[in-house]
């Protein structure tokens, strides 16, 4: 599934340089003294050690035929920038490559009638309207931020020859008139839910689906009268989004989201009802055009299975036992399929499918046979989405919706190793000799031993919580050991408020599982000592949430009690608490999302220090900061604010290293620290 969260655009989080500080007031109900004008300015110079990770990370696909006859896929990869390639499905070779400057997310792209092939891109550009000449390879922005709509879903054109879509985060639907260049926007669709994320032409009409609410809406082509469908309850049933619509003969295939692994609905157009049978386990690429057979093919997870259109039943076509299947297997998805039917040249009854990874593959559904290439997609640099620090002393870097990559720097020779992980690694941390790996979305969290020859498949799962009922958690991203077992600390799914702490042990796989541990408040940094977990959390919930609550808390976990000991606001007003570690004076230091660097006395829950740094520490969730201590020289360093700060608990202190281009901090086992930026990874040179 083309993933609907939106990230926060780092040009506009990440904050500008130092300002000079006035005293913080007395006003704490903890009594904290007030600091005047301790952030002092340092110089440092960085060695750059090249881009964090570089990958293909294909998400959006397209199929059609060139004018000389060749059959291409049109692939969106994301990156910094975000690239366009056009590749001969039959060798994978690249006809075509662009980068797309201002974007690094793709998001649809599709054949229009016109010939021209329309896209769209955003981040940090607002929903980026593209055509491209598939003659002259011209590539012609349209437009962007339409309607103030920072992303545009699921284009599809109608009968009209005008380019239909869905927005974020107004829910709206907007249709673009290749002939005349008209936009018309046809408004917010609901007020209860930020995304058009499904949308589909079916006939003469458009349908609509929304999430985190879900609605499915009909908009009349010819008079613009909208009507909202009632689906039955089998199909509403843990549907949270409609994120996916599309017609094939007289069926209807509906994406449903989170239930199943994105199960499919199917609606009967002859007899206006919904089927029985839900489709289980499909992929976010569309199905197949019809046919020969009267057949669609789609994914069910990873496995091709084919839809048969007059006995409206879902039939296997042996890929779950042929060496293809095998060969593929790990790879994050497809996001895109396509019959030979669609494209000529192709053997009759084969079906074509380009993975994230750039893996094109083939497959006959009349023989079982099938093969794979390694498409020549224009890769592009990808920014770090986590940093972590291993067992092995290895620094780890995981990537925002990737093709399934995490970034490794060897502490000997500080080279970059690219390694085979999940899509998304929000948390990476240590856990005695085994490395720890959360990831999004559902909650999900792997260990394995990274001194093993690495195979990331071969990581063991230990938790997944799941977007659905009953946990509705999307994101781990506070971690920490306590004796054997690991906390947890989690962000709740879209709609959702209320994070949770979960204590899991990774040998008897027992889950002990605590939500609203502060009511309506995510838990987003953790740390541990002498059996007690204190947390940081976030007045955010999921996305497409208003926060219930005024300000963030720090809160004291009893493990063997299992029971909440305290929870207060040590920060006046801050909303987010994204970082805490125990420093060498034995005080447990902390960040604040308004840019207060706090200390509390761990034996009494007092605040002792509180220092105003005059930076934005982190987003909503707290995906932008970092916090370690170092034992050499007895501090700590912090990263947030697009700066690096060391902080000196002795003399009270912040200095900033280095300010600008700075996303994540990290200590490797060789006591050196690195920095990941936009795109590129530094060493801190000293």
């Amino acid at each position: 599934m083309s993933d609907p969260q939106h990230r926060p655009t780092r040009r506009h989080l990440l904050g500008g340089g130092i300002a000079a500080l006035a005293a913080l007031p007395v006003a704490s109900a903890l009594g904290a003294p007030a600091l005047a004008d301790p952030v002092r300015p340092a110089a440092a110079s960085l060695i750059d050690l090249g881009p964090a990770l570089a990958s293909v990370n294909v998400r959006s696909v397209a199929f059609g035929q060139l004018q000389d006859g060749r059959s291409v896929a049109y692939a969106l990869s994301n990156g910094d920038p975000a690239t366009l390639s056009v590749l001969d499905v039959l060798t994978g070779e690249r006809i075509f490559g662009t980068e797309i400057p201002g974007a690094e997310l793709g998001g649809f792209v599709t054949p229009g009638p016109d010939g021209l092939i329309y896209f769209t891109c955003r981040s940090p550009m607002k929903g980026g309207l593209f055509s491209l000449d598939p003659v002259s390879f011209e590539v012609t922005l349209i437009a962007e931020g339409i309607s103030g709509q920072s992303v545009l879903y699921d284009g599809s054109f109608g009968p009209d020859g005008r380019l239909y879509m869905g927005t974020y985060p107004n829910a709206r639907v907007l249709a673009y008139d290749p002939a005349t260049g008209e936009i018309e926007d046809y408004g917010t669709q609901t007020e209860d839910a930020a995304y058009v994320f499904g949308l589909g032409v079916v006939d003469d009409e458009v349908w609509v689906g929304t999430g985190p609410v879900p609605h499915l809406f009909r908009i009349d082509i010819a008079t613009g009268e909208r009507t909202e469908m009632q689906p039955p309850a089998h199909v509403m049933e843990g549907t949270d989004w409609f994120t996916g619509i599309a017609q094939r003969g007289d069926l209807v295939f509906v994406r449903l989201s989170p239930r199943g692994t994105y199960d499919k609905a199917v609606y009967d157009q002859l007899t206006e009802t919904w089927l029985e049978d839900i489709v289980e386990g499909t992929f976010d690429a569309a199905p197949t055009a019809v046919s020969r057979l009267n057949r669609v093919y789609y994914l069910q997870g990873d496995v091709l299975m084919a839809y048969d259109l007059r006995a409206r039943r879902a039939t296997s076509v042996g890929f779950e036992e042929s060496a293809l299947r095998e060969e593929l297997s790990g790879a994050v998805g497809t996001y895109g399929i396509a019959a030979s039917e669609e494209l000529p040249g192709l053997p009759q009854h084969t079906v074509v499918g380009l993975n994230t990874d750039g893996v094109l593959w083939t497959y006959s559904v009349r023989d079982g046979q099938g093969s794979a290439v390694i498409a020549d997609v224009l890769a592009s640099p990808a920014g770090a989405h986590s940093i972590g620090t291993g067992p092995d002393g290895a620094v780890y870097m995981g990537a925002y919706l990737s093709s399934g990559v995490i970034g490794r720097i060897d502490p000997d020779t500080e080279e970059i190793e690219s390694l085979r992980g999940p899509k998304q690694a929000d948390t990476i941390v240590a856990h005695g000799e085994r490395l720890v790996v959360s990831s999004y979305p559902g909650a999900v969290a792997h260990i394995g031993d990274p001194s093993a020859e690495w195979e990331w498949p071969a990581f063991e799962q230990i938790l997944e919580l799941g977007r659905g009922a009953p946990n509705y958690q999307d994101r781990i991203f506070g971690i920490t050991s306590v004796g054997d077992r690991l906390a947890m600390g989690s962000v709740p799914d879209y709609g959702q408020l209320g994070g949770a702490l979960t204590l899991v042990d990774p040998a008897t796989g027992e889950v002990e599982f605590h939500r609203d541990v502060v009511p309506q408040q995510s838990i987003v940094t953790l740390a541990h000592r002498d059996g007690l977990v204190y947390g940081g959390t976030s007045i955010h919930g999921g996305l497409s949430t208003s926060p219930a609550q005024d300000a963030a808390q720090l809160f004291i976990w009893d493990v063997a009690a299992a029971s909440l000991l305290s929870a207060e606001e040590v920060v006046p007003g801050a909303k987010l608490i994204p970082e805490i570690a125990f420093g060498p004076d034995g005080l447990l230091w902390g960040l604040a999302g308004e840019g207060t660097v706090f200390a509390v006395d761990p034996s009494t829950g007092g605040v002792v220090h509180r220092i105003a740094t005059g930076l934005s520490f982190g987003n909503s969730w707290g995906l932008l900061t970092s916090l370690f201590a170092r034992e050499s020289d007895g501090c700590l360093y912090a990263a947030g604010g697009n700066a690096l700060l060391r902080i000196d608990p002795a003399a009270v202190t912040a200095d900033v290293v280095v300010d600008g281009e700075v996303r994540y901090a990290a200590l490797g086992g060789n006591d050196r620290i690195y920095l990941a930026g936009e795109t590129n990874v530094y060493r801190l040179e000293e």
